[in-house]
């Protein structure tokens, strides 16, 4: 027959291997008389023989061969399991990135896909202005064009802080107004657009004393198009940036295109998992506070390696906070003789005594059932320890809990 063994991770029940006739399985758990990790189940009629735990070590211990095929086999299923469940582990952190991920650029592209469709109809708007224009600009009216361009170009150029709700609300009622009593059209469409180019019933007075009152309100349609145009083109600009940085960010988060282990700056790599997991920090509504040691050196790493550590560690700590509704996320460098220390801080209600010694367990967590897979700190601590020689370290008291990692400035990293 057919054994398949199989083991839960999280909501999805992992394969980790098929025993065909003349196999053998369940040694690790009779060898150190633990509970079994996976189970197994058979395919179809399959005939077994079953061997008691005692039995199984007797005959281990009196017969070297036998001994040596277990464990043989032993050894090679273990690093078998353990590859797959941390590369299930390292799967689930990417999918978890790249909702995230997802979430973020869906902003800015729907941003940008509005304001284009936006200006389609404000192009359109202006060429029908053109058709049924039946004379050219007077010199008064081209004067009162160049006049409000100029004025929102430098509205623009001193980014001046938006106006508070209220404010906005008076002014373009004030604007209304005055656009009203001059016999303007469609006063309550033209007055936002005025507001926003910082235009008020005092600078139209003006402008009106200048050129004539009804030669502003003749040009007035032909204002609001071109400050809708400037104002749309702006959102496209700064939606596409957006995108930009986004994607530069998950480049720099992986280090695609760039050898894995080089000089590397900490506070990039930290910077950088802030930006890829924004989206969760917002949605916990945490404050995140930096206490950077700029004079930090560069050290010689695996960057992608290390941005995992951070991303673990950030995301423990924003997960302890989320049920508060609230916290401050503080992260802190310092130097510590020739070791870089990068500490992550949050204000949850602490890792309960009981279970502080066991938090770096493999398969140890303290998430409900198809939250978490007990690896990730686990896999933090090989990537510090065994990946570049370092140390991590952890307290924890209810309101603070501080992982410390400790990295050297100088020396091998295993490669």
């Amino acid at each position: 027959g057919e054994i398949r063994v199989t083991k839960q991770v999280g909501t999805e029940e992992k394969l980790l291997a098929i025993h065909d006739p003349g196999e053998f399985t369940g040694e690790i758990s009779m060898l150190t008389s633990g509970p079994a990790i996976a189970t197994g189940r058979s395919v179809g009629k399959s005939r077994v023989v079953r061997i008691e735990p005692d039995t199984f070590r007797r005959l281990v211990a009196d017969c070297p061969p036998v001994a040596r095929v277990v464990l043989s086999a032993m050894a090679a299923r273990a690093s078998d399991v353990d590859a797959q469940l941390r590369q299930q582990e390292k799967l689930a952190a990417l999918g978890k990135l790249a909702a995230g991920l997802a979430h973020e650029l869906n902003n800015p592209a729907a941003a940008a896909g509005r304001a284009a469709g936006q200006l389609r109809e404000t192009i359109n708007g202006l060429q029908t202005l053109v058709i049924n224009r039946q004379r050219p600009f007077s010199d008064a009216e081209r004067k009162v064009l160049a006049e409000i361009q100029r004025r929102a170009l430098e509205c623009a150029e001193r980014d001046d802080p938006p106006l508070d709700p209220l404010a906005q609300s008076d002014l373009e009622d004030a604007l209304t107004e005055w656009l009203e009593s001059h016999g303007a059209e469609d006063a309550w469409k033209l007055a936002p657009v005025l507001a926003s180019a910082g235009l008020g019933p005092d600078r139209l007075d003006a402008m009106a004393a200048e050129t004539g009152a009804e030669d502003l309100v003749t040009v007035l349609p032909w204002i609001e198009g071109v400050l809708n145009l400037a104002d749309l083109l702006d959102q496209v600009e700064q939606s596409t940036a957006r995108m930009s940085e986004l994607v530069r960010s998950i480049k720099e988060y992986s280090f695609m295109d760039r050898a894995a282990q080089q000089e590397i700056d900490l506070h990039e790599g930290i910077e950088t998992t802030l930006r890829i997991m924004d989206y969760e920090i917002r949605k916990a509504k945490i404050e995140v506070v930096r206490e950077y040691d700029r004079s930090l050196p560069k050290l010689c790493a695996h960057g992608n390696e290390l941005n995992q550590v951070w991303t673990n560690l950030i995301d423990n700590a924003v997960d302890a906070m989320r049920e508060q509704g609230k916290g401050t996320l503080t992260l802190r460098t310092s130097r510590h003789k020739d070791d870089a220390v990068v500490e992550v801080v949050d204000t949850g209600p602490g890792i309960p005594p009981p279970i502080q010694r066991r938090v770096f367990e493999p398969f140890f967590t303290t998430k409900e059932a198809g939250e978490g897979s007990g690896l990730g700190l686990d896999i933090a601590r090989r990537i510090v320890k065994v990946r570049h020689q370092g140390e991590i370290r952890f307290e924890s008291r209810p309101g603070e809990t501080i992982f410390e990692v400790r990295l050297p400035l100088s020396g091998e990293v295993e490669g």
